[in-house]
């Protein structure tokens, strides 16, 4: 079996129930991808997701999301209310025939309902269950309300991220957090790290397991250099522009282009790197001193300012070119160099293409394909398609599923009846 088939297969014939909020959505997906059936069990009315813009037509309905088509690809929905009494019977029967079950939202709610997942693991010893919440199901922050940006912000990330400051050290701008949902992201793949070990010890022990995932503790451990610099030197990284947090200010990073565009030129600042950018610059027929006595003088004088200047040439080397002739004519020298590119300029990149990064999945509302990140992994030969469909439409696999759990469609009728469906 080829590397792409291990991946998209390695938990074929793991059953997920995916329940409440935005907050395991990314877990799920991820753990689709590796080929577990997940069933998304949102209620009647849709998971908030479904009411996340931007959306693929002016009509903002549950179908038209792209938030949630994004980060729910692969998996099934089933339009049961969990917390309906009417459908207990239900979710005790679909929990008997799962393997892992991701519940996610606050404390209050999710602790509600891990009583009930605790008596299923009684008549299920394999069932494995985690909880994704905020703050965790205990300790003093455990009833904080919290969003991704409150998570980023409480986690310290933040913090590291932003504009240099003036140049007496004073910041005139704000901290910025990463993009949309990052500290989901970051539990999420957390979570995927400890089901797929809770599953590995299950294989070992035939034992189930309950893992209490925090958001915020997952967010505050993943602060880059932050935490190892206030513990082992008692100091507080200050955030600069496109570079590493760092204790002092650095050198920029981020360069100018011909066309306007950035580059992130990193330097070790060592001879090599030395050699190959004034070689550039005799490429480019830039006129320079690099190679002079007085440079050379400089250097053993004042590295600091031999720095300063020798960056000034490499400012003039960036200007001189586009970005992307920049990246590639570094990167052909060996250079740690890269364009700053927009997110949708990737979806014609020819290595992506070819590693096949993106996959076209059928939009019927707008009768075309769109393009989705979906693989990180290849055998180097077949394209990896990590999903065999799209977003599923609220309620598309409810009597399906319910159906295989043992249930009659009257049975089905009667919970629908009843409002749970």
């Amino acid at each position: 079996m080829n590397t792409a088939a291990v991946l998209s297969s390695a938990l074929a014939g793991t059953v997920l129930l995916e329940c409440g909020g935005e907050h395991g959505e990314f877990a799920g997906m991820l753990l689709a991808s590796l080929g577990a059936e997940v069933i998304k069990l949102e209620g009647p009315r849709g998971s908030n997701s479904r009411r996340l813009g931007p959306y693929t037509t002016s009509e903002r309905g549950p179908e038209h999301s792209l938030c949630f088509s994004r980060y729910n690809l692969g998996k099934k929905s089933v339009s049961l209310d969990i917390d309906h009494p009417a459908a207990r019977e239900a979710l005790a029967r679909l929990a008997v025939r799962a393997d892992v079950i991701i519940d996610s939202g606050e404390a209050v709610d999710v602790a509600r309902r891990l009583q009930f997942y605790r008596d299923m693991q009684k008549a299920n010893p394999r069932l494995v269950v985690c909880t994704i919440t905020p703050c965790g199901l205990d300790g003093p922050y455990r009833d904080l309300k919290m969003t991704d940006l409150t998570h980023l912000a409480l986690g310290g990330v933040m913090a590291s991220c932003g504009y240099d400051p003036q140049a007496d050290g004073v910041y005139d701008t704000p901290p910025i957090a990463p993009e949309m949902w990052q500290a989901y992201h970051i539990a999420g793949e957390y979570a995927v790290i400890s089901i797929t070990a809770a599953l590995n010890f299950r294989e070992l022990t035939g034992e189930g397991d309950c893992i209490d995932l925090s958001i915020h503790e997952a967010v505050s451990t993943c602060t880059e250099v932050a935490i190892p610099t206030y513990i082992y030197n008692g100091a507080v990284v200050r955030r600069q522009t496109g570079r590493h947090a760092a204790e002092g200010r650095t050198r920029p990073w981020l360069r100018r282009t011909k066309d306007g565009r950035y580059v992130k030129a990193f330097l070790f600042w060592g001879g090599r790197d030395v050699r190959v950018i004034t070689e550039m610059l005799n490429e480019a027929g830039i006129e320079h001193d690099l190679e002079s006595e007085s440079y050379r003088e400089l250097h053993k004088r004042s590295p600091s300012e031999a720095q300063t200047h020798f960056s000034a040439m490499i400012d003039k080397l960036v200007a001189s070119m586009t970005a992307e002739e920049v990246f590639h004519r570094a990167q052909a020298k060996g250079l740690l160099w890269a364009s700053v590119r927009r997110p949708e300029e990737n979806i014609e990149d020819p290595h992506f293409q070819a590693r096949g990064t993106f996959q076209p999945i059928h939009h019927p509302e707008l009768g075309r394909d769109l393009n989705y990140p979906v693989s990180v992994a290849t055998d180097g030969h077949d394209r990896v398609t990590a999903f065999t469909r799209g977003a599923p439409r609220l309620g598309e696999h409810t009597q399906e599923v319910l159906s295989q759990a043992g249930l009659a469609a009257a049975d089905i009728a009667s919970l629908a009846a009843q409002g749970a469906l």
